[in-house]
C-alpha cells in the first residue's frame, strides 16, 4: 500500500520524469501571444467569476472571517518547470489547471472572504531561466512585463479605492517585488495604497529595501512587508543561500529569532492525494514550531502521516510548502491586521 501510495504522489507531483528544457537563445522563441486583461479570461482569479481561489479547505466549519474593501493582487509561483520554451503561453489550458490546483487552491484561498483576489495569468519563465543569466533574465523581464501591465489595468479599471495587499510566492515574489521596487515605490499615491505585502517563499532575490516601507516586526503592523523561506531544522546550509537578511516567523508574526512554540500553530492546509475529488483540508494543527536563523524560516514538524512521503518528494525542502505549513495561521493573521482600519 505504501509503494502504490508513493508512486500516486510522486506522480501527482512530477508528472513525468522526463523533464523538458529550452536550449535555444531567447531570441528564436516563437513570440507568445500577449496577455488582454480587459478579458477575464485572462485572470486566473477574479472576483467577477468563481475560481480556485474561492475553494476554503472543506473541513473548515463557521469560518467567520469576514471583511470588505480589500483587493489583493496575487502573482502564483513557478507552475512551468517542464517545457521547450523559455515563456510559458497563457493560453496552455493544462498549465492554467494546474495553476489554480496547486497554487490558488492552496495560497491565494488563504484570502477568501476577506478579499476580492486578482490574479493574472502570465508568461510566466520557465524554472531553468534561474540558472541561465543570459536567456532566463530575457525570459524573467518579459514575464514583468505582464505582471506589471496586469497591476497598471487591475489599478485604472478595478480597485474602485479598495484597499491593496500585495501576495506572491516565488517567482511571483521576485515580479512583485521589481513591480514594487521599479513602479509602485516611485509613484506616492500608489505606495500609499498598498497596506502589506507578502514576499514569500523569496529564494533568490537577496535583498528588498524601500525607505518608509520596513519589513513588519509585529502581528499587527501595516505599510510593510511579509517574508519567510522554509527549511526543515537541521538543513545543510552549505547547500542553502543565506544572506543575512530579515525574515517573518508566520507563527508569532514577530521579527526577531525566537522560537514560536506546537500550541501557537493552527493547521496546516494538506493535499490528501484525493484532490480533485475530495478538496484540500485543514489539519494537523500543532505539530510545527518555526524559528528565524539567518534568511531562513527553520520548521520543526511532529511526526504525522504522510509526512516522510513529503520529505522525500521535496529533498527537505518546504518552500513548495511556504503557505500550506501555515495557512490558518496566515488566515487569522490577515484578519487581525486588516481589520484595524
Amino acid at each position: 500500500m505504501k509503494k502504490v501510495l508513493l508512486f500516486l504522489v510522486l506522480f501527482l507531483t512530477l508528472g513525468s520524469c522526463v523533464i523538458k528544457i529550452p536550449l535555444h537563445s531567447f531570441e528564436k522563441e516563437v513570440p507568445k501571444t500577449k496577455p488582454n486583461y480587459s478579458n477575464i479570461n485572462y485572470w486566473a482569479a477574479h472576483p467577477g467569476k468563481f475560481d480556485y481561489s474561492d475553494f476554503l479547505p472543506k473541513n473548515l466549519k463557521n469560518d467567520s472571517l469576514i471583511l470588505d474593501s480589500i483587493d489583493v493582487f496575487y502573482v502564483y509561483p513557478t507552475m512551468y518547470n517542464n517545457g521547450l520554451d523559455w515563456n510559458a503561453s497563457v493560453e496552455d489550458r493544462k498549465l492554467n489547471k494546474k495553476i489554480g490546483l496547486l497554487s490558488l487552491k492552496n495560497q491565494a484561498n488563504v484570502f477568501a472572504g476577506m478579499a476580492s483576489v486578482y490574479s493574472p495569468f502570465y508568461r510566466q519563465m520557465h524554472l531553468n531561466g534561474y540558472k541561465d543569466e543570459v536567456n532566463g533574465i530575457k525570459a524573467f523581464n518579459l514575464a514583468y512585463k505582464d505582471i506589471e501591465n496586469a497591476f497598471k489595468y487591475y489599478l485604472e479599471n478595478f480597485n474602485k479605492g479598495n484597499r491593496i495587499v500585495l501576495a506572491g510566492h516565488s517567482q511571483g515574489t521576485h515580479h512583485l517585488q521589481k513591480l514594487f521596487n521599479d513602479y509602485i515605490s516611485i509613484n506616492d499615491s500608489i505606495l500609499e495604497k498598498i497596506e502589506l505585502c507578502y514576499f514569500v517563499g523569496d529564494l533568490y532575490v537577496s535583498s528588498f529595501s524601500i525607505k518608509n516601507y520596513p519589513i513588519c516586526s509585529n502581528p499587527t503592523d501595516l505599510n510593510c512587508y511579509l517574508n519567510w523561506n522554509s527549511y526543515p531544522i537541521g538543513t545543510n546550509f552549505s547547500q542553502v543561500s543565506t544572506e543575512n537578511k530579515s525574515v517573518t516567523n508566520p507563527i508569532t508574526w514577530i521579527n526577531n529569532d525566537s522560537s514560536s512554540t506546537y500550541t501557537g500553530h493552527k493547521g496546516i492546509l494538506f493535499n490528501n492525494f484525493k484532490i480533485i475529488l475530495t478538496g484540500n483540508k485543514l489539519n494537523h494543527a500543532n505539530t510545527i514550531r518555526a524559528k528565524t536563523n539567518n534568511g531562513l524560516l527553520l520548521v520543526e514538524i511532529q511526526e504525522f502521516p504522510l509526512l516522510r512521503i513529503y520529505d522525500k518528494i521535496l529533498n527537505k525542502n518546504y518552500h513548495a510548502l511556504d503557505y500550506n505549513l501555515f495557512w490558518m495561521n496566515i488566515r487569522e493573521n490577515f484578519y487581525l491586521r486588516m481589520k484595524k482600519k
